[in-house]
């Protein structure tokens, strides 16, 4: 019992220590991550929840709700992302597959400043790690080319983005997906922030050094660039190759662990894995005291080995126990006389 109970904490080990090792791999601890499925996001009762970044960002997106899109009702949801007191506030789309009707949209994603001015309602397909662009400050892009919204900072208070996302209930055309990401990063003043962390995107503008050329666009385009002077080609292959990597260097990593773990249970002896360790076992309980037997103990006698039973045989009555038919002399006596003259 005490054998499965080290090989049971061993396991444990083992693969806690893969959960964990695959957990961090994965997770961008720059971002703060939001789903749609969340009730402060999409509340039912149409209640506008707000989500304070404060001076890092976040990244909204639908896990798993637009997978397999079966709903009664529309989808439709409301909330405020802000900053703390002198940061603005980017909000960029970094992927999107809303639905059309002709030129209206029947899905739509609409931010709104804080000064309650309002974008037009993007929809239609977008993804940015396969666009191959860097926009110059000085280029203006139209904004339904944009896909974002920007609410600069200012000293005495913080900036705010109001996001909403609408959803048709309509059932999906064949080919049809739905998918959305965006990516809210706030910014601040370069005089007011360390210059070790924080680089300029123009402007008298800096942003978090953490935020550049990491494979998400936190810049609105025509603004600012964050990932167009990078070293690396942003491809979604590239991320692909890179989560496989990771996949695969994790399950070298646990199946390390696991050798490990078998190895100094074995060499602990608290691991057995044959018969061997069972005569092992057994020759050291009989080799400890020389001369005498695990129960034996001094002065006693070595009690007499019991024979086999002896096997009864049958054997056949006698034959004069038998009722036998009677004598010639008794039914003839008269033959067995001589005869008298």
């Amino acid at each position: 019992m005490a054998r499965r109970n080290v090989l049971l904490l061993c396991l444990l080990y083992f693969a806690d220590n893969c959960v964990n090792y695959s957990s961090c791999t994965s997770h961008n601890n720059y971002y703060d991550e939001y789903g749609l499925e969340s009730e402060k996001l999409c509340n039912i009762l149409g209640k506008v929840s707000t989500i304070d970044i404060n001076s890092s960002a976040a990244i909204v997106r639908a896990k798993h709700m637009l997978d397999r899109w079966n709903v009664r009702t529309n989808v439709h949801c409301k909330f405020k992302v802000t900053t703390a007191k002198g940061y603005g506030l980017f909000g960029v789309i970094q992927k999107m597959s809303f639905r059309k009707n002709g030129t209206q949209c029947l899905d739509y994603v609409q931010f709104k400043r804080k000064d309650y001015h309002k974008t037009k309602r993007f929809c239609g397909i977008l993804d940015r790690n396969k666009m191959k662009y860097s926009v110059p400050e000085s280029e203006n892009n139209a904004e339904s080319e944009t896909y974002a919204e920007y609410d600069p900072s200012n000293h005495k208070s913080h900036a705010e983005l109001e996001t909403e996302i609408f959803i048709s209930k309509e059932k999906l055309e064949e080919g049809e997906f739905l998918a959305l990401r965006i990516a809210y990063t706030s910014f601040g003043n370069c005089s007011d922030v360390d210059s070790k962390r924080y680089k300029s995107i123009g402007h008298n503008t800096c942003m978090l050094n953490e935020y550049f050329c990491d494979e998400v666009y936190n810049c609105v385009p025509g603004i600012c660039s964050d990932e167009g002077n990078c070293t690396h080609e942003i491809t979604s292959s590239d991320t692909g190759t890179r989560v496989t990597v990771g996949a695969v260097a994790t399950m070298i990593l646990c199946f390390t662990i696991f050798v490990i773990c078998l190895c100094i249970c074995k060499k602990s002896q608290k691991l057995c894995w044959s018969t061997d360790c069972v005569l092992i076992s057994i020759d050291s309980d009989v080799c400890s005291r020389p001369g005498q037997l695990p129960h034996e103990t001094e002065g006693s006698v070595n009690p007499p080995v019991p024979s086999a039973p002896m096997l009864e045989i049958a054997v056949p009555s006698s034959v004069a126990d038998k009722d036998l038919p009677p004598s010639y002399d008794s039914l003839f006596p008269e033959q067995n006389n001589p005869v008298r003259l």
